[in-house]
């Protein structure tokens, strides 16, 4: 069981490093060719998107992912199979209602809650993908639940060189139109991509089906159904507030600027810098954690349906580990070069600035995410929507108070990034330690040690920034990071002994 663990995560792990660093690549073409403030406009409309993608499917890939795995455990495929089959039949239904919907209110949404016009382009341009995604949601919980990695792992990095590819030809056709035509252009490239998935996702799943003969009895479909919205509606409820939040927060940015005395097209290009380019910096190394989290749900689900705590606790336990060393790693590289990161990167100095203050939070924040993941594997999905809440709210109130400062303005998201996540930790931290009664953190493991080597390379980091190229000091910083620590961590485990 353990080696089918590192495996999988193995895999996803290297898949998600080509489709993150394919994800990358069209956000560095997209910003070239369309600049910050057309960068900005982007951000204003893609909380959107990501919001009604939980509205018609929210919560399902994990919901059938939890419910595959406990399926195949008690070999109960057939009743697998009958929830399958309700789910794409109602995610179809229910997907093509709330994309009419929004096609019909689109004009009120750009010109009177985006307060921009320009944005009416994006809006229509990305409601194929919302019926899409919702189908192949579906199709990927089943690979996830049933630990199936390489099939969705290839299919994400296909979707991703598509992406890249329509975005490249899309952007020359449309070379001489305004910004909202060009942003618009990389939503039809994310529709056009997410259908190439769910062709191969189904293609899959019929091989799958094939090989996997349905076994034992099942409920009636809309029992079937009834457990798997009760799963996926906190979820879904989680995400679409969340999301709310961050196109409040992206609406907010430029009106907040302003009062700062900065005028609104110079705000929509802080938001893009911010949003568009200086965040993809700062989680870009998070895409090795997305895999073991994508991983980790289904395997904790497992251990809680047989009250395996001892497994529990190693898991959780390494898997903070591997987050916390993937963070201290990544920031003490960006202390070092966030403005010679963001010239090679981005050809603009000012997103350094940036990046540099948010990248103090990425610790804290890596911790966070990686510990709602872990609530969601435990099945505390109610503790994490009312978690997320809190801090959205969090969120809402520092920006709102602290960007109009002038002395502060954009940096005051780097305040708020540090802030919201220490209560997100307190808050899901108490729930895990109520839940596991016996949990053991490994302070040493997951902070101490990190930590110190984090130190350590910052200080060597200095040292060697200006002999090498960017390129290669990056790479060179993270192999130091990576063999202080597993000789260092392998130094205190024989110590023990």
């Amino acid at each position: 069981m353990r080696s089918k663990f590192f495996i999988n995560t193995l895999i996803l792990t290297l898949s998600n490093i080509l489709t993150g660093a394919l994800a990358f690549i069209f956000t560095v073409i997209l910003s070239r060719e369309i600049g910050s403030r057309g960068m900005g406009l982007y951000q204003l409309v893609a909380p959107l998107y990501t919001m009604f993608l939980f509205f018609t499917g929210g919560g399902i890939t994990v919901s059938i992912s939890k419910i595959t795995a406990e399926k195949k455990a008690l070999g109960k495929t057939r009743e697998m199979y009958n929830t399958i089959k309700a789910a794409c039949i109602f995610e179809i239904i229910w997907s093509i209602f709330i994309t009419t919907l929004l096609i019909l209110l689109s004009g009120f949404v750009s010109k009177n809650i985006l307060n921009d016009d320009r944005t009416l382009l994006s809006i229509l341009s990305f409601c194929p993908a919302l019926i899409i995604v919702s189908i192949s949601s579906v199709f990927k919980g089943v690979f996830y639940g049933y630990q199936k990695i390489l099939e969705p792992a290839i299919i994400d990095v296909l979707e991703k060189a598509i992406r890249i590819l329509s975005i490249y030809v899309l952007i020359q056709t449309f070379k001489g139109y305004d910004i909202n035509v060009k942003s618009a252009a990389a939503f039809i490239s994310l529709s056009l991509g997410e259908l190439s998935s769910l062709i191969l996702l189904y293609i899959c799943y019929l091989r799958f089906k094939h090989s996997t003969p349905p076994m034992g009895k099942s409920d009636n479909s809309l029992q079937l159904l009834f457990n798997l919205l009760k799963l996926s509606i906190p979820l879904a409820l989680n995400g679409i507030l969340s999301t709310m939040f961050n196109s409040i927060i992206a609406i907010l940015i430029p009106k907040r600027l302003s009062i700062a005395g900065i005028p609104y097209e110079e705000a929509i290009s802080l938001l893009g810098k911010l949003q568009g380019m200086a965040m993809n910096i700062i989680f870009f190394p998070s895409i090795i954690l997305s895999s073991l989290s994508t991983i980790l749900i289904p395997s904790l689900s497992e251990g809680v349906a047989f009250k395996n705590y001892k497994i529990l606790n190693h898991r959780i336990n390494t898997t903070f580990k591997f987050t916390m060393v993937v963070a201290f790693a990544s920031l003490s590289i960006l202390l070092n070069a966030s403005k010679e990161i963001a010239m090679f990167i981005y050809k603009d100095s000012s997103v350094g600035k940036i990046i540099y203050y948010l990248s103090f939070g990425i610790p804290i924040v890596y911790f966070e995410i990686m510990s709602f993941s872990i609530l969601n594997g435990l099945g505390k999905q109610f503790n994490l929507l009312i978690n997320s809440i809190v801090l959205s709210l969090i969120d809402v109130l520092l920006i709102y108070f602290i960007m109009p400062i002038p002395s502060i303005n954009i940096y005051g998201y780097s305040i708020n990034f540090i802030v919201s996540a220490l209560v997100g930790i307190f808050l899901n931290i108490k729930c895990i330690l109520n839940t596991l009664d016996n949990f053991k953190f490994d302070l040493f493991n997951i902070i101490i040690l990190p930590l110190f080597i984090g130190i350590l390379n910052y200080i060597v980091g200095s040292i060697i920034k200006n002999i090498i190229p960017i390129h290669m000091f990056i790479f060179i910083c993270y192999m130091i990071y990576g063999t202080l620590y597993l000789v260092l961590s392998k130094l205190s485990t024989s110590k023990k002994i």
